[in-house]
């Protein structure tokens, strides 16, 4: 063992861009040694030192080999802190690198005119760098050998090794991979993009470009290397812009898509998950903050949602969705406004609106503050004390005045109508004390035979005197009034109905044939009761019901009486000259009384 301080007698001839590991390797073989292992060791070099780039060991390398130490410097990978080493002007991390795998140029190997010819560069144990720069040929992986000792030592991996032909690279694909060279070559500049370190420039640049080029779903251990190529150029050709660029470009992606319900994972896929998933290095918060600070601006991400590592601190825009979640206003009210300012469209049942663009918060703000002064049916019912139904009453009465919002299918009330109305009530009104025999309004209408809204006109037209049993009439269900005040209003003449469901139930069969029977005229509809309920055709005269069923009877409540199965009561009942009531097919069958009996 000897320290270097002459040239070898043997020594190969160099280029610039070789490796000190390169070099070595070339020179055990040069000098007959089969390890570069052994070689080092057999001339005082440090081999472990040497393969990490250590400059003392290196310059004794160059010294053997009669050559200029600075560019191979310069073009090994040294180690200069725990987990970053410096290749030329560029500080790497080691996830930047392929260290223990040997990439090789099939050309560069068939050009040799021998095993020693072949070089390995060190700008190959670049991650991101797949081609050689003089033949634009795909590098391929040699076998690793035997010995993990032995993963630098390239001529010997060489041997029994023949590489194919080789896959040449598109040109205009390759524009990732000269940048990083002129980057290593000059050092980076002071663009957003090269004050990015090396492996998240190039680790961006590729998966964003996946994102356009490849898609959402895109696997990454299923990339060629073409593949990787053309992404890593469209990644690079929107981040020189910077920051600015990205957003544009994140922006543009979100627009390509319908807004809906669905957040930014479902926009920008591969990118987010792969960003998502290097929350270890704090090196890509420069990244992160850029589309963290984009989706939070940009999409409806609730107070206190973690979005890549981080709480977010303001909602800035809302879906339907959020805009109920946090400020309670329903799907259709909001629809319907945003669909005014063009903001969202209706579906073709008019139900439900799809956003063409999510809502600003200053703008639900202010749509939330005009439509407070203004109450759905529903909310309007609900502070006057009855159904939406008795309300619409109410107003076809003219008791509250109700308004038309965004087309005659919404019908919106002001609070100060619904408290008007309850106020003239309340004019009439005084606390029951020792009144006895009150009556709620709804039964009173009940048993004068007119509607609730027409009951509160006429207490109000002729001021007939109401009382409250609580403290105060807080609202119409509050509200009472004494039968005798009520005797000298018209009373409608009441007709005992009954409804098509206890028809049904009384006489075991379906409604549907409950319609058929009132059809073929066994069943007769009400003369006198003219309301909206009964002239729906829904009740028939209980009279004539009561008659039917004295003269009639259903297969079901023979099939009771007997406890024979539905066909053998049928059977039996036709086998004894008994006929069904001609009502179809689908009917439930019902019988004569007198032809069973």
């Amino acid at each position: 063992m000897f320290t270097a301080t002459k040239p070898l007698p043997l020594t190969v001839p160099t280029i610039v861009g070789e490796s000190a590991t390169s070099l070595a390797s070339r020179l055990a073989r040069r000098n007959g040694v089969p390890r570069m292992i052994t070689f080092c060791s057999d001339v005082g070099i440090d081999y472990f030192a040497l393969v990490n780039g250590d400059p003392v060991e290196v310059q004794r390398l160059a010294v053997l080999g009669d050559i200029d130490p600075v560019p191979l410097q310069a073009s090994t990978p040294s180690l200069i802190e725990p987990g970053w080493f410096r290749l030329g002007n560029e500080r790497i991390k080691f996830t930047g690198l392929i260290r223990t795998t040997l990439r090789i140029c099939p050309r560069c190997v068939q050009d040799a005119t021998d095993r020693m010819g072949v070089v390995h560069l060190g700008m190959w144990q670049v991650a991101s760098i797949r081609t050689c720069q003089e033949h634009r040929c795909r590098l391929v992986a040699v076998p690793k050998p035997k010995n993990g000792n032995d993963c630098f030592d390239h001529i010997p991996m060489l041997d029994g090794f023949k590489p194919a032909g080789g896959d040449l690279a598109v040109s205009q694909n390759l524009e990732l991979e000269r940048y990083l060279t002129e980057r290593t070559l000059k050092g980076p500049r002071q663009t957003w993009l090269d004050r990015l370190p090396f492996h998240i420039a190039t680790q961006t640049c590729e998966m964003f470009g996946a994102l356009l080029t490849l898609g959402l779903r895109v696997k990454r251990a299923e990339l060629t290397d073409a593949q990787w190529g053309a992404a890593g150029t469209a990644g690079l050709s929107i981040l020189r812009g910077g920051s600015e660029a990205l957003r544009k470009n994140l922006e543009e992606i979100q627009d390509s898509y319908p807004v809906g319900e669905k957040l930014y994972r479902s926009r920008y896929g591969v990118f987010f998950d792969w960003l998502r998933f290097r929350d270890d290095d704090p090196d890509f918060d420069v990244v992160r903050d850029v589309v963290r600070e984009f989706i939070f601006e940009n999409f409806p991400v609730t107070v206190g949602s973690i979005v890549l590592g981080r709480p977010c601190p303001e909602q800035h825009v809302h879906s339907f969705a959020t805009a109920k979640q946090v400020f309670g206003i329903a799907h259709h009210r909001l629809g319907q406004k945003l669909f005014t300012l063009g903001m969202a469209k209706p579906h073709a049942s008019d139900r439900f609106y799809t956003l063409t663009r999510y809502i600003p918060t200053a703008l639900l703000i202010d749509i939330i503050a005009e439509l407070g002064t203004r109450l759905s049916a529903k909310e309007a019912a609900k502070i006057v004390g009855v159904e939406t139904v008795v309300l619409a009453r109410l107003a076809s009465h003219g008791l509250i005045p109700k308004l038309s919002e965004y087309g005659k299918r919404s019908t919106i009330y002001r609070p100060e109508d619904l408290e008007a109305f309850l106020n003239q009530l309340r004019g009439l009104a005084k606390p029951a004390g020792a009144t006895k025999d009150l009556i709620d309004l709804s039964t009173a209408a009940r048993r004068r035979g007119v509607t609730i809204a027409a009951l509160a006109k006429l207490i109000l037209a002729h001021r007939i005197p109401l009382y409250f049993e609580a403290g105060s009439a807080e609202d119409f269900r509050a509200f009472r009034v004494h039968p005798n005040s009520l005797s000298g209003i018209y009373r409608r003449p009441q007709e005992p109905v009954v409804s098509s469901w206890s028809v049904a139930r009384l006489l075991k069969i379906s409604r549907p044939t409950v319609y058929r029977l009132r059809r073929a005229g066994f069943l007769t509809p009400p003369t006198k009761r003219k309301s909206a309920g009964i002239r729906g055709g829904k009740y028939s005269c209980r009279k004539s019901f009561e008659n039917f069923q004295a003269a009639h009877i259903s297969l079901n409540e023979l099939i009771e009486r007997s406890g024979r199965s539905a066909d053998d009561e049928f059977n039996h009942q036709i086998s004894n000259g008994a006929l069904p009531l001609p009502l179809g097919l689908q009917s439930t069958m019902i019988f004569r009384r007198t032809d069973v009996d």
